[in-house]
């Protein structure tokens, strides 16, 4: 929790950020493999990387994992069309590692925005920055070659320790034998 209550205070100095807080009081331990997200299952909850790490993928009408998305401690996880949306998920939401998570229902958070409107700015820079990188996500996909992207991950610190190559090839858009090429070709 004090992670947590690090990173409101962070976001939002000039509050007593207490009530959020205690919004994200359901503590989730997952194993390494569990799913957190199904598939058809409305995701209305938020949940805080307390401890771990995530992937997040779907499985294409050939039935391959493609990984969308990384999540580690610090972090928020959630579908996000889903959560948004009120719609089923449409993606997986898997430990990579062994994680512990607290949780917040999206109806508790909407009640403490109507009730104390300070928190509000918390709901607003979590839609912005989740938007920010989607954008950027994709933005590098069509613009960056699989070998910029690779580069762009080795900047992020103890990412490739914590992702087996078959997750981080889908989620470069390449195969393993690709990565694998690429791989050997960078020496920095």
């Amino acid at each position: 929790m004090d992670h947590l209550k690090s990173y409101f205070e962070e976001q939002l100095p000039l509050s007593d950020v207490e009530p959020l807080v205690d919004c994200f009081s359901v503590i989730k331990m997952l194993k390494k493999g569990d799913k957190l997200v199904t598939p058809g299952q409305r995701t209305l909850f938020l949940a805080y990387i307390n401890r771990g790490a995530f992937r997040v993928f779907f499985i294409n009408d050939k039935g391959q994992e493609i990984t969308s998305w990384f999540s580690f401690k610090g972090m928020f996880v959630t579908d996000l069309l889903s959560y948004y949306k009120g719609t089923s998920a449409s993606q997986f939401i898997e430990a990579i590692e062994e994680s512990e998570l607290l949780i917040a229902q999206k109806s508790q958070l909407e009640q403490l925005y109507l009730s104390q409107p300070e928190f509000r700015e918390f709901g607003r820079l979590f839609a912005e920055k989740g938007m920010v990188m989607v954008m950027e996500r994709m933005m590098s996909l069509q613009t960056k070659s699989a070998e910029e992207r690779y580069i762009e991950l080795l900047r992020q610190p103890n990412l490739l320790e914590k992702i087996p190559l078959k997750h981080l090839a889908t989620y470069l858009g390449i195969t393993d034998t690709s990565l694998s090429r690429i791989r050997k070709s960078i020496t920095l």
